[in-house]
């Protein structure tokens, strides 16, 4: 079959989006046949036909991209994207300040049948993959090779004294500070509520949790106390991450709390850790009994990691390629919105709470999940990512929304005073080089980020298709070639079998 388009005074050529989907790329229009074996449909142009590679991780500009670790890619699951169809509410009200109408195609692709005359068949698998990778097939994203899960063990696990304070959730008072020439205490009782804590890790290395749970040493300290490393000598010595359940020794607590969240088992999806077990552990030294969630464990860099080792010669912060952030929301909203469709919310995304590992990105922290119609249950957040009605009202769907569109700011841009100053806000777009640049970009983050939550979107298949929309756009405005796609609203034109031929002798 010819490249050349077949649309009657059109010029272009037809060009592969992926999945062996052709578009010209002058009219934006499929081909009224796209037969299996044309030489544009083959993926074997990773970098090819405008598609943009952003630098390395870690590097300002510049370099080679990481190499994979040997053999240790996790496959995609061809059940990984669910269907991205939304309905916009109907009450948004028009007089927002903030908000931003407008529709943005997405990419859609999936396997191609020999002889398909529709660019949107019905034989297409709701349950396809619209991304064979991070990126959405438009971007390279470098990949983060899975380390050797010992080289993260930390040999002197201690607590800064900057970094310690009261673990009661109404309370969060500085303790274990030091005062004069005396050191700061790593256990006692906060001065303030007189609640005890402690920053000296529970578990040692060699200790043996549950009778299966070998443990190798400390990964990093949180909310919850100690996070640890461990070898699952039941299953295939596979390794796991240990993470403290509850801030407490009362054992009845202690089982209210795992049979609470034991619902995140049932957890299945390709960019969330997955949680194996609920355990208990009797501490030798204090006599408490602790809980422990055991989680997958995930070798790589969290966002956070990733952007802070971006320098300029100068040394200042290199903020991340607009397009590599817009690739680590798709997938972020991905998983919210298979827990969403659970019923079930995040509540706490932001740059510490994901991973990307190799080319994959990856939810890592469970602890503030809750259920939508939970109206008991403590909230969690973070100043800067949380949307502010959440103290009012609860979290919801559009709250959760409002943590990725936080989080690609702070990726995309030097974001002074985001926990304070722009709190519930976005500087000025004319002070901020990648809005100036990128308009479709800061109406994206605009609208999600808007004070009323019904005027964002409605769910995060929705904002997905909008910033999978966004990541076209800037692609195109990069190579200068455009990068349409499917429209979701608007099938193949129609094609009346020519008059002529039926008529009279």
């Amino acid at each position: 079959m010819s490249t050349q388009c077949q649309r009657p005074a059109c010029e272009g050529s037809y060009e592969d989006m992926g999945g062996g989907e052709l578009y010209c790329d002058t009219c934006g229009l499929a081909p009224v046949v796209s037969p299996v074996g044309s030489p544009l449909s083959e993926r074997s142009r990773e970098l090819g036909d405008g598609m943009v590679g952003s630098p390395p991780t870690g590097i300002a500009g510049g370099g080679r991209a990481s190499g994979r670790g040997s053999g240790s890619s996790s496959a995609r699951s061809s059940s990984q994207a669910s269907s991205r169809a939304s309905s916009r509410s109907s009450s948004r009200s028009s007089t927002s300040r903030r908000s931003v109408s407008g529709r943005l195609s997405r990419s859609l692709s999936g396997g191609t049948a020999s002889h398909s005359v529709s660019v949107r068949s019905s034989a297409r698998s709701t349950n396809a993959s619209g991304r064979n990778r991070l990126g959405a097939g438009l971007v390279q994203v470098p990949d983060v090779p899975r380390p050797d899960p010992r080289t993260a063990v930390m040999e002197n696990p201690e607590v800064p004294e900057r970094k310690r304070f009261c673990s009661r959730s109404d309370c969060g008072a500085s303790v274990g500070r030091s005062r004069g020439d005396r050191p700061g205490r790593t256990e006692g009782f906060c001065t303030k509520c007189g609640h005890p804590y402690s920053f000296v890790p529970k578990l040692q290395a060699g200790d043996v949790v549950h009778g299966q749970y070998e443990v190798a040493g400390c990964l990093a300290h949180g909310g919850l106390g100690w996070v640890y490393l461990a070898v699952d000598r039941a299953v295939s010595d596979r390794w796991v991450v240990l993470k403290g359940l509850l801030d407490t020794g009362d054992q009845d607590a202690m089982a209210a709390a795992i049979s609470e969240r034991r619902f995140l088992a049932e957890i299945e999806h390709s960019n969330i850790v997955r949680i194996y077990n609920f355990v208990e552990h009797l501490d030798q030294r204090t006599g408490s009994l602790d809980g422990y969630i055991v989680m997958e464990y995930v070798g790589g860099k969290a966002l956070k990691e990733i952007a802070n080792e971006r320098r300029t010669p100068a040394g200042k912060r290199d903020p991340l390629p607009v397009e590599q952030a817009c690739a680590f929301g798709i997938e972020a909203l991905e998983a919210l919105g298979h827990l969403h469709s659970r019923n079930l919310l995040y509540c706490d995304f932001k740059v510490d709470n994901a991973i990307q590992t190799e080319d994959q990105l990856k939810l890592i922290d469970m602890g503030a999940v809750r259920r939508m119609d939970d109206d008991e249950s403590a909230i969690y957040g973070t100043v800067g990512y949380q949307a502010p009605e959440v103290a009012e009202i609860g979290p919801s769907v559009a709250s959760d929304l409002y943590t990725v569109a936080r989080t690609l700011a702070v990726l995309t841009f030097d974001f002074q005073g985001y926990t304070n100053v722009f709190v519930d806000s976005l500087p000025d777009p004319d002070n901020i080089e990648v809005f100036r640049t990128y308009e479709s970009f800061y109406r994206l983050l605009v609208r999600a980020t808007d004070p009323d939550p019904a005027r964002r979107f409605a769910s995060a298949a929705e904002m997905a298709e909008q910033l999978t929309g966004v990541l076209r756009e800037v692609v195109s405005l990069q190579t200068g070639r455009p990068r349409p796609a499917l429209s979701t609203l608007f099938g193949a034109e129609l094609r009346v079998t020519d008059t002529e031929l039926f008529a009279a002798p």
